[in-house]
């Protein structure tokens, strides 16, 4: 079971890395305004979101487990408590991927939460933007407005029936 355990928060250490990773990738396209390979990093990132869930419930299962054979809550079982359940190495192992999880993790959070505030600069510069180039043409101010009383028709970008 330690082996199993073992496994899994290895290759949860080794996604969480590689999600660091697009992170910063992303960061610099996102900078660079680069639309096609901004794509190509959030398919990335989705896959690994998938695989990092399934990861998470394989983790959850084998904590389960554990806590089962000792008599323990799975909720009040830390990484830190599992490895002074484990013997030896495998304590030493879990404790130190655990350390390594954690460590990716604290890496990602300011990651995303800059790359979210570049996502929103971005779609506010293309709503400004479609804004300018969708306003109704104003009016001369010295004659009254065509069809006073109708609302003024909006030009749009695309010329569209319903």
């Amino acid at each position: 079971m330690w082996e199993q355990l073992i496994a899994v928060l290895s290759e949860m250490v080794a996604l969480y890395q590689a999600l660091v990773r697009l992170a910063e990738e992303k960061r610099a396209v996102l900078v660079a305004g680069n639309a096609p390979a901004l794509e190509a990093i959030t398919r990335q990132e989705e896959l690994l979101i998938i695989q990092a869930g399934k990861l998470e419930s394989l983790r959850a299962s084998l904590i389960g487990r554990i806590a089962a054979a000792h008599g323990l809550s799975p909720e009040d079982l830390t990484l830190a408590k599992v490895g002074e359940l484990a013997d030896g190495q495998a304590s030493e192992r879990i404790v130190a991927l655990g350390g390594e999880l954690r460590a990716a993790l604290e890496r990602l959070a300011p990651l995303n939460q800059l790359n979210t505030q570049l996502i929103e600069q971005a779609l506010k510069y293309i709503q400004y933007n479609i804004n300018v180039l969708t306003q109704a043409a104003a009016g001369p101010t010295y004659t009254p407005p065509q069809g006073a009383g109708q609302p003024a028709a909006r030009r749009t970008i695309l010329d569209t029936k319903v």
